[in-house]
């Protein structure tokens, strides 16, 4: 049984692989209309990644009606659909092509101002927009490094981690011995670290904080690195423009004290930026992740799914 298993996912990554390098060649207005013409039958059928996807705008906007919320899943399902090309090109593309995608930037002079201060630097990266082009931009300009979880699949992974580490950049492993160097790297200032604030963490490395007013499971590893580091925090998003080719990087200050000594404090109001982020560009978030699969008394809201 093991065998077949370790067979199975080897030829399911195999076919993974082929399927992204076709993707990457294939000129992204074919690539876009094929997973908008399979996303949007998934819509028309109610199939599963639609039904996660409305649950989780359901629990975001309770306010909305059945047809606004219809609407908030069709304009989604248009931006998604440039993802498949664009993740194919993050992680097989070459730097001048990828380079080329981002034609403007927003308040660079935040993190040059704190470079210029020699103080430590976090930068915080949410699933909008493109957050595997925010990456590459953020280690072509400058020295970086952040968390690198491996892929399912090895034939994949080894591509993930290439992209992770191509421009300049180093990746850690997501565990104690990762995480330490990290913290140790940051001290140093041997560059900027990102992470990804927004996806619900492994089990005891979290605490429930209100997200759209409902409990989220929420990290408090970063709250953690900007204590033992004094590091300063920014938020970055890769933001795709209206012609679906080129995008925006917008830098942000945080609105709070992320000094604050109270991780209670300091993820309510993390989790509170992160929504006014989202807000701006509710269509680019990645919506069709279960961000609230772990909640406080064990419930799953999708289940039933």
């Amino acid at each position: 049984m093991a065998y077949r298993d370790r067979k199975s996912t080897q030829i399911k990554g195999a076919l993974l692989l082929a399927l992204l390098r076709l993707t990457y060649w294939l000129p992204q207005s074919v690539s876009r209309y094929i997973s908008w013409f399979f996303s949007y039958f998934n819509y028309l059928i109610n199939g599963k990644a639609t039904k996660i996807v409305r649950k989780n705008l359901q629990i975001a906007y309770p306010e909305l009606s059945q047809v606004e919320i219809n609407q908030h899943i069709r304009d989604f399902l248009r931006q998604n659909a440039y993802l498949t090309h664009e993740i194919a090109t993050a992680w097989l593309g070459e730097k001048s092509n990828i380079a080329s995608k981002m034609t403007r930037v927003v308040n660079q002079s935040l993190i040059d101002d704190v470079i210029a201060q020699d103080k430590p630097l976090i930068i915080a990266v949410l699933h909008l927009g493109n957050w595997e082009f925010c990456w590459h931009w953020i280690q072509m300009t400058y020295p970086a490094f952040g968390m690198y979880q491996p892929a399912k699949f090895k034939q994949i992974d080894r591509y993930v981690l290439q992209a992770r580490e191509m421009f300049g950049g180093q990746a850690f492993a997501t565990d104690p011995k990762g995480i330490m160097g990290l913290l140790k790297a940051l001290k140093k200032r041997e560059g900027i670290m990102t992470i990804l604030p927004d996806q619900a963490p492994r089990e005891g490395a979290g605490i429930y904080t209100p997200f759209f007013n409902h409990p989220a499971y929420t990290m408090t590893l970063l709250h953690k690195f900007l204590q033992k580091s004094q590091a300063r925090l920014l938020f970055a998003n890769c933001i795709r423009l209206p012609d679906g080719k080129s995008f925006e990087v917008q830098i942000e200050a945080p609105d709070f004290d992320y000094t604050n000594s109270e991780v209670e404090f300091f993820n309510q109001q993390l989790n509170l930026q992160i929504e006014s982020i989202i807000k701006q560009n509710p269509a680019q978030y990645q919506w069709s992740y279960k961000r609230f699969k772990r909640q406080p008394e064990g419930q799953n809201p999708y289940q039933s799914l």
